[in-house]
């Protein structure tokens, strides 16, 4: 008898171990806790730009931004959207109930079990500010993290997501040479790469990288000095050598998602798109009197912008950056697809 339940027993061990080695190599469980980990600028910052009086940079943190946003009272939160942004339907699809919350925001002796923001508005890639550090900044900042046990060593279930608009490295890219923006490409995806072997060789698990979306089409950049958004931008000036070079150099490694901002942005808004769904494709909701001025700029307390009444037929919220809408339904095109990357 004692022969029998050690057999079965050690029958059990088995079984456990082998359902425990199978979730290792990626296959479906429903219970699995993924923890994600942000890293960008404007497309993916949640709260880490500090707080200041109003200009470019802080508008995130003033009205009319966070204005429909339902999960956070209706206020701004320092997203740079009137609602949710990129991170924040990444972790839906993830399971998780919000976002994991900003860095600057973390308790001194914790982190929150769902991951961690370190994206900040105005950063870039290669480019970056004391308030806004790089992507290597923000990478580094991580695996100090890790090193001092701030951040548990184990990332099993881990997924990184990196984000960038593309608006600090390349914002003089209509002044470059061909030879210029081919250089500053090489060097801004030689970083990407960089910070991914970085990421995976910590033990992140999982890699989702954004192209660089049609820069050109944007509404800070396709808008004319007539304040008319010219339907004939040119948007692949520097979009598709940034994109040619992140294939070569990301993409090609299995555990690294493309999230093809290129193409979604196109369908949804490009000149040429049929969508339904966005009204307003280029011109943006809030929308600045002064090609130089930003959304939220007030002038002895007058507004110096437009706001349209509608921000769900509107693709972008401001010169760069999509709406509470126009987020969703980016990343519902790709929702399966990340499904599948993550054997969900």
């Amino acid at each position: 008898m004692k022969l029998l339940l050690a057999a079965v027993c050690a029958l059990l061990l088995l079984l456990n171990a082998g359902h425990v080695e199978s979730r290792r190599h990626g296959d479906s469980d429903s219970d699995r806790q993924y923890k994600l980990f942000v890293f960008g600028d404007e497309y993916a910052d949640t709260g880490n730009y500090p707080v200041a009086d109003l200009t470019m940079t802080t508008r995130a943190w003033y009205y009319p931004y966070g204005s429909n946003d339902k999960d956070h009272g209706a206020t701004p939160s320092g997203r740079f959207s009137n609602g949710l942004v990129l991170p924040d339907f990444v972790a839906r699809i993830l399971g998780m109930g919000e976002s994991p919350p900003a860095e600057r925001k973390r308790e001194q002796d914790g982190v929150d079990p769902s991951g961690m923001n370190f994206a900040v508005g105005g950063a870039g890639v290669v480019e970056g500010t004391g308030d806004a550090p790089k992507l290597g900044r923000q990478v580094e900042k991580f695996k100090r993290m890790v090193r001092h046990g701030i951040i548990d060593d184990d990332l099993t279930d881990s997924v990184a997501l990196i984000a960038f608009s593309g608006r600090r490295d390349y914002e003089r890219f209509h002044d470059m040479t061909s030879t210029d923006v081919k250089a500053m490409a090489q060097d801004v995806t030689d970083k990407i790469a960089d910070a991914v072997d970085q990421l995976m060789d910590l033990g992140v698990e999982k890699v989702v990288v954004t192209t660089l979306p049609p820069l050109g089409c944007t509404p800070g950049l396709s808008k004319t000095k007539d304040s008319v958004y010219d339907a004939k931008c040119d948007s692949q000036k520097v979009t598709s050598i940034h994109n040619a070079y992140l294939e070569e150099k990301v993409f090609q490694n299995k555990d690294v998602f493309n999230l093809d901002l290129k193409a979604a942005f196109n369908r949804h808004a490009g000149p040429s798109s049929r969508s339904k769904q966005f009204k307003y494709k280029l011109e943006p909701c809030c929308d600045s009197f002064d090609q130089g001025g930003y959304c939220g700029q007030t002038e002895d307390g007058e507004s110096q912008y437009n706001l349209g009444s509608k921000p769900s037929k509107f693709f972008y919220w401001d010169d760069i950056n999509p709406t509470h809408a126009g987020w969703k339904a980016v990343v519902k095109e790709f929702e399966e697809s990340i499904k599948n990357f993550l054997h969900i």
